[in-house]
């Protein structure tokens, strides 16, 4: 069941393929073809397109350009090709919708989610299919065969049905929206945008309460740090030094170099909070760039 797929360009604005001098009008649609030319060369092939609508781990809570989604969702619908939308990091009012592809206007065929939707406190995960789908399944075979040992477990189901009366009750979703006026999530944006006048700092990226902070060795051409600096490393160790816990990750500037951090705070964060875990990674980002020019 191990093999390879097909893959397409990540829309990337910082580190764009294309031309991003119009707002990015024109990347967006450059990178959606890539969608058009992969499908075309299955012969028809394909069954889905799978995408993180905000990315995770991998790049750090990049956003797509807009009118993106729009046109990989028209793409998808022309050339009956499920559009599956993971949203286990970005899903469940992180981004300041319960899902991150209702920025955007988009309604995947299949969702999934995860993370948020128990809060940690146990395993869950959830799979979303849209009515079409569901009944393609009904009025075709009727049979959906699937399951897994622990599925529908009875503590994992209290866990998540508690988080989403909790996340109901207190509107942390509104709590979780960065262009909401006097919201938390607004608060940590323009916190983390002070630092990008860091001299190691590129770019700080995200919405609601998904951000990331890029790292670069030269901010004018974008170079980053060596991948044996481990810099993103660097950034994480002094950080939890300070009391700090952030997501280090590498890769970001073509696979093999790059270094981010994400950052991922809970709806419940205080003010006063944001203010503090902002300040201490501006020291942890200056002590790793004095570490690093050693």
């Amino acid at each position: 069941m191990v093999r390879e797929f097909s893959t397409i360009s990540t829309p990337y604005c910082y580190r764009c393929s294309y031309d991003c001098e119009d707002g990015c009008a024109n990347c967006a649609v450059a990178y959606a073809l890539e969608l058009e030319a992969a499908l075309a060369a299955t012969n028809n092939k394909a069954a889905a397109m799978l995408l993180e609508p905000v990315s995770g781990t991998s790049l750090g809570a990049v956003l797509p350009p807009p009118g993106y989604l729009a046109k990989i969702a028209e793409i998808c619908e022309k050339n009956e090709v499920l559009l599956i939308a993971d949203e286990v990091t970005s899903g469940m009012g992180r981004t300041g919708r319960n899902f991150a592809v209702h920025h955007w206007g988009v309604t995947p065929d299949i969702l999934v989610t995860s993370k948020g939707l128990s809060s940690g406190y146990a395993p869950l995960a959830a799979l979303i299919v849209s009515p079409k789908v569901v009944e393609i399944v009904a009025y075709g075979s009727g049979a959906h065969m699937h399951g897994f040992t622990y599925s529908s477990h009875p503590i994992s189901l209290a866990a998540g049905r508690a988080v989403l009366n909790h996340i109901k009750r207190n509107d942390m979703v509104n709590a979780a929206d960065s262009d909401h006026t006097g919201s938390i999530a607004s608060q940590l944006k323009a916190s983390l945008n002070s630092l990008r006048d860091l001299p190691s700092v590129g770019d700080v990226r995200g919405i609601g309460l998904l951000w990331a902070v890029e790292f670069v060795a030269d901010k004018d051409s974008k170079t980053p740090y060596h991948a044996g600096q481990n810099f993103s490393g660097l950034v994480a160790q002094a950080a939890t030094d300070r009391g700090l816990l952030v997501y280090p990750g590498q890769g970001c500037a073509g696979g093999d170099c790059g270094d981010h951090i994400l950052l991922a705070p809970p709806a419940a964060i205080s003010p006063d909070q944001v203010e503090w875990a902002v300040g201490q990674l501006a020291e942890a980002i200056q002590e790793a760039n004095q570490r690093a020019m050693q």
